[in-house]
């Protein structure tokens, strides 16, 4: 299995959020997608979807430094680190989090199934 592939994956995953791009997510996104939040919550997809289309999540920055592939049967398993800065509803947020993400191919596609996040620091300076 080439884990290069899912760099591409994973940039297209970031430039989506970054704009809000909800059609986007929607192709990344698997119909099956299980979503832990910072908060503890679990997302659907159609929750994930929900928060980009009503503007509740909103990015300013999104600045990855840190990814690993590694592969599982026909998934791939990421972990990355990032700079996050944005607002949630009315709270701002700014800081380092680290992100668990299981991909599976779906038809020529590879689509986030489950992922996990939580905030690990707090950026310098902040």
């Amino acid at each position: 299995m080439d884990l290069a592939i899912i760099e591409k994956y994973e940039t297209a995953l970031q430039a989506a959020m970054l704009a809000g791009d909800v059609e986007a997510l929607a192709q990344l996104l698997d119909d099956a997608l299980v979503f832990t939040g910072p908060d503890g919550k679990i997302l659907s997809k159609d929750d994930d979807l929900s928060i980009h289309r009503g503007r509740i999540l909103r990015l300013e920055r999104l600045e990855l430094y840190e990814m690993k592939a590694h592969p599982i049967g026909d998934m791939i398993l990421t972990t990355t680190k990032a700079m996050l800065a944005g607002h949630f509803g009315s709270t701002p947020f700014d800081g380092i989090f680290a992100y668990t993400r299981v991909w599976r191919r779906s038809g020529e596609l590879w689509r986030v199934v489950a992922g996990h996040a939580a905030q690990i620091g707090a950026v310098a300076g902040n």
